[in-house]
């Protein structure tokens, strides 16, 4: 996989100087979710002398399964990069044997030198903008307990079930185990 490096050292060595970078990238590695569409919007660098300030605004749709009846669905998905890095060094900008560079001391770090894998960047922000619990929809019915058949498709032919599925195991316990009235069979 060939990686999406952006070279931001111009806007590094030159405090003051904003670059806006347009992108339209699909995210390739396995830990990124399945897209739909590539991401896509406007990267903008600027260089503040000892911080430089990433932000974009991108969009995207990417492929979820439904935690209750385990379809897949595309989910639109929208996001704001607002990002700064300390900068070592005193930029070319301002003395002519100076070099400034991009300090990147996250876990998961984005930069090398003053390149900025903008794939990793935005693979991040794709995954935090993701739902916890991802729902198709709301009124979703999920899978039939009994069955596993998907209840949005219409209702399965199992008996309804006396009380709530968390508390069966409890209830089978509580009034031992062939008593058909509270197990609801």
């Amino acid at each position: 996989m060939k990686a999406y490096r952006l070279d931001l050292n111009d806007v590094v060595q030159h405090p003051g100087r904003r670059v806006e970078y347009p992108i339209e990238i699909w995210l390739e590695r396995e830990e990124a979710p399945p897209l739909a569409e590539p991401v896509q919007g406007v990267l903008i660098a600027e260089s503040g002398g000892r911080i430089l300030r990433i932000a974009g605004e991108f969009r995207t749709v990417v492929w979820l399964e439904c935690g209750r009846c385990l379809t897949f669905y595309r989910l639109p998905i929208e996001f704001r990069i607002q990002e700064e890095f300390p900068l070592v060094g005193t930029p070319a900008g301002l003395n002519p044997q100076g070099y400034a560079e991009v300090e990147d001391r996250d876990s998961f770090p984005v930069f090398e030198g003053n390149g900025l894998y903008a794939d990793e960047l935005l693979r991040q922000y794709v995954i935090l903008n993701l739902p916890i619990a991802p729902v198709c929809q709301p009124e979703c019915k999920g899978l039939c307990p009994r069955c596993g058949k998907n209840l949005n498709e219409g209702s399965c032919s199992c008996p309804p079930r006396a009380g709530h599925p968390a508390f069966e195991a409890l209830a089978r316990v509580w009034y031992g185990e062939n008593d058909d009235e509270h197990n609801g069979r």
